[in-house]
């Protein structure tokens, strides 16, 4: 579920994925897995032991996500109850008999709520829950099949409006490390590293070596790159293959490769150099050529 805001003219994604099983809900807020930054991120809500945490994590490879960072959250909202406007329904883009809803808080701001029923019977509450409650402080209330489209706040002669852009069913398999999260939630981590190290990695992960030509700039993106290379290879050895590993390098270099010449973060003499050091490193990327920790 999309939402984009007037006020700050920034699109907000909520997708919610579920675990196989059902049992551990992922509300993911921000989510791009094309986001043409150097670390791609995800931001995302989740369900542990009765609680609900707020993580930031990295995506790799567009599928495997990683918790770096956590804090407590609550959904709960100043604004929850929303009551029928009138019996006049309303269109909007392409959705038709819209009901209007309406809620005041106790500052005088005014909520309008439009909310379509796809008749679905899919319960779209909770994604909209958290990006609403998150951003906007209200909580609607849907029912099953129902989805917010367009929404209007009134505070102190101000006006601005939120305004639903798309919806889509994401037919795709993303893989949260559970144990991963888990251990960081629980101030483990240095156990959970401890045990899920690799027996072999690539030896770049332990010893970097960079040519006299390496200049500061471009040994600390080439210091990132391998750190990331390295944290993907560290957590998801156990599944992915080593061909899927060499094939992400790659991909990965070439995805930073075209940043870079869009950003200017590095000139042309850097990134020559860059692509020199790493197609020397590319050469290790065989279990021939592991390294024993």
């Amino acid at each position: 579920m999309t939402f984009l805001s007037e006020t700050d003219n920034e699109a907000g994604i909520s997708v919610k994925f579920n675990s196989k099983d059902k049992s551990v809900p992922v509300y993911s807020i921000e989510f791009n897995s094309e986001k043409k930054s150097i670390r791609n991120t995800i931001n995302f809500y989740y369900a542990y032991r009765k609680n609900i945490y707020r993580m930031d994590g990295l995506l790799y490879n567009k599928k495997y996500v990683s918790g770096n960072g956590f804090r407590t959250y609550s959904a709960e909202s100043p604004i929850r109850y929303f009551k029928k406007a009138s019996d006049t329904l309303y269109e909007y883009q392409f959705y038709r008999d819209l009901e209007k809803r309406i809620a005041t808080d106790k500052d005088g701001t005014k909520i309008e709520l439009f909310v379509a029923n796809l008749k679905d019977n899919i319960d779209y509450s909770e994604p909209a829950l958290f990006y609403l409650s998150e951003r906007y402080g209200i909580s609607p209330g849907l029912g099953k099949g129902e989805i917010v489209v367009y929404a209007n706040y009134r505070f102190n002669n101000n006006y601005s409006s939120g305004d639903f852009v798309k919806m889509k069913d994401i037919d795709e398999d993303i893989y949260f490390n559970k144990e991963q999260i888990e251990s960081l939630i629980d101030d483990k981590y240095r156990e959970f590293m401890t045990k899920t190290e690799p027996d072999r990695k690539p030896i770049y992960c332990s010893v970097k070596a960079f040519g006299k030509n390496t200049d500061e700039k471009t040994t600390e993106e080439l210091n990132d790159l391998l750190g990331n290379i390295c944290e993907y290879y560290d957590l998801w050895n156990k599944k992915e293959t080593i061909e899927s590993f060499k094939t992400y390098f790659d991909s990965e270099v070439k995805r930073r490769v075209e940043i870079y010449k869009k950003n200017g973060t590095l000139n042309e003499k850097q990134l020559t150099t860059y692509l020199e050091e790493l197609n020397q490193l590319k050469s290790q990327n065989s279990l021939e050529s592991f390294d024993y920790k």
